[in-house]
């Protein structure tokens, strides 16, 4: 069949009147045409390639109760898949969009480290120099603080404690932070070990802002954000609002709560960088293509190698790690991927590289509501392409979930030692109605009891006091911190259920150790001391 004869059958009427030089615009037709299919038979492949994808995600959304989750796929130079599920609030109800910011928590160290490289490449600092050439401020409990390099800091190999220095973090300036280190010691000799604290990183963000001369703020925008397009990212709270940014949840004795938790300044460096799916895609093709994005190099090369570089080796769950700058290694013998997890009170995120199969993946979580919320990654990984990754190592603690299914435990303790303290009280005031009790130091009242009485009736008021006053001072005398503002600043960011059970179980342990101590010292039988 010739195509004049094709066009004349379907211009109808018309072929008389077509010349030949109208056979062009046909064949142009026919093949939009044809393109337009094609294009359509690819959407459809497409969507039903990842069906399996979103119908796990939604499985897991409602069995989890998550509010909202949104996922970001890479593959080779391109975002293969990104999209969100949910809602940025149970308040509102408001859906996901993969333009909704969320906090990326701990992921934000992988965008902090390539800042501090980006400002070696400036010439305006050497990472292997001391970090008190830069903050002289920086000044510890230990003489081996004068031995930290910003090296040591990115690979987490400072020597810094991780757990007992978390407090320390939340502050609202980094003056301020740095103020609060007098009575900081290390763990480790610098260089020497891997140890994971917050605290590296928020010193690096205070380094960012002494040395460039901008806000950790400004200075993110400016060097990383911008030149990534990355338009709906920022540490910034307040234009994270204006962009769009999700509720962040947790949960209350089983129940998911909307709850914001402020970023305090000094640690933003460590958690707060927030963004979305789509730029979440853009900085996975930055990192898994050495720096280019769109065809164009917008990071060295060399600073990508470096941050993926393995720094120090240790063990996690009896299995072999590293750790670069802001980014996870896993040198497990099948295969090799860069990750990183993150948590903040009220929202997790974990990102995945795998270079071996020229794949990204990234998972944000606008609550801490669930146990499983960091196998997500694993999960898609596994159904993507084939693999039989293990989910995320976070110990139990590490999940909100089960803290409040814990709370909840703990509330209905709390709620029968008050009725029992209740019950014993009535039974005492019935025995003094009747005549049965007494105090000691009324006039029937005999001699007082022997020494060791009084010392065993004192015993849970002494240890009491001595675990308050004691455990105060040791926290105050090696981190530089006291209980109270523990209490307060977990206040803050706990669980709510946790923190009102934590606190009612204090209230109702310490008036069982008073009425104990103060029974057994001045209440008696009637009959035994008439």
């Amino acid at each position: 069949m010739s195509l004049n004869y094709l066009f004349n059958r379907i211009s109808g009427e018309l072929r008389k009147k077509i010349t030949f030089l109208s056979l062009p615009v046909c064949l142009v037709s026919l093949l939009a045409a044809g393109c337009a299919g094609a294009a359509e038979f690819e959407t459809s492949t497409i969507q039903s390639k990842y069906h399996d994808i979103d119908k796990y995600i939604e499985r897991i959304q409602e069995k989890e109760q998550i509010p909202g989750i949104a996922i970001a796929i890479v593959q080779g130079s391109e975002i293969l898949y990104c999209n969100a599920y949910g809602v940025s609030s149970v308040d509102s109800n408001q859906p996901l969009t993969t333009d909704t910011l969320f906090d990326l928590a701990s992921l934000t160290k992988s965008f902090t480290a390539l800042g501090v490289l980006l400002m070696e490449d400036s010439g305006l600092i050497d990472i292997d120099q001391p970090l008190q050439k830069y903050l002289p401020d920086f000044q510890i409990a230990d003489a081996r603080g004068a031995d930290i390099t910003v090296r040591y800091l990115l690979n987490q190999t400072s020597g810094i404690p991780g757990i007992f220095s978390e407090i320390l973090i939340f502050n609202d300036s980094y003056e301020e932070m740095l103020a609060s280190l007098g009575n900081l010691r290390l763990n480790n000799d610098p260089g020497t070990a891997f140890e994971y604290a917050d605290l590296n990183y928020c010193l690096l963000g205070a380094l960012i802002e002494r040395v460039s001369g901008k806000t950790y703020e400004e200075y993110m925008d400016y060097a990383v954000f911008t030149p990534l397009g990355m338009s709906h990212t920022t540490v910034d709270p307040d234009k994270a609002e204006e962009l769009g940014k999700a509720d962040g949840h947790q949960p209350m004795y089983g129940k998911v709560v909307a709850r914001n938790i402020p970023a305090m300044k000094s640690a933003r460096a460590a958690g707060w960088v927030m963004s979305c799916a789509e730029d979440m895609g853009k900085w996975l093709l930055v990192n898994l293509n050495g720096g280019i994005l769109d065809g164009k190099q917008v990071v060295p090369a060399d600073d990508i190698e470096e941050l993926h570089s393995i720094a120090i080796l240790y063990e996690d769950n009896d299995e072999q790690m590293a750790y670069g700058m802001g980014w996870s290694i896993s040198c497990n013998t099948d295969i090799l991927y860069h990750f990183h997890c993150g948590d903040t009170p009220n929202f997790t995120g974990d990102m995945l590289l795998l270079p071996d199969y020229d794949t990204g993946i990234a998972v944000m979580v606008n609550g801490q509501v669930s146990n499983v919320s960091h196998n997500i990654a694993a999960e898609i990984a596994n159904m993507q392409l084939g693999l039989k990754l293990s989910a995320i190592n976070v110990p139990w603690w590490a999940h909100w979930k089960a803290l409040d299914t814990l709370a909840t435990g703990i509330l209905f303790s709390v709620i029968g030692l008050f009725i029992v303290l209740i019950m014993y009280l009535w039974w005492l005031a019935r025995q003094f109605n009747a005549g049965k009790r007494c105090f000691f130091r009324s006039k029937i009242a005999g001699p007082c009891p022997p020494a060791w009485q009084t010392v065993l009736y004192l015993l849970p008021i002494t240890i009491f006091s001595l675990i308050s006053i004691g455990g105060n001072i040791v926290l105050n005398t090696l981190y530089g911190y006291n209980l109270f503002e523990v209490l307060a600043l977990f206040g803050r960011g706990a669980p709510p259920g946790l923190y009102i059970s934590g606190i009612l179980s204090i209230v109702i342990l310490t008036m069982w150790v008073l009425l104990l101590a103060l029974a057994g010292l001045f209440i008696r039988k009637t009959n035994e001391v008439c």
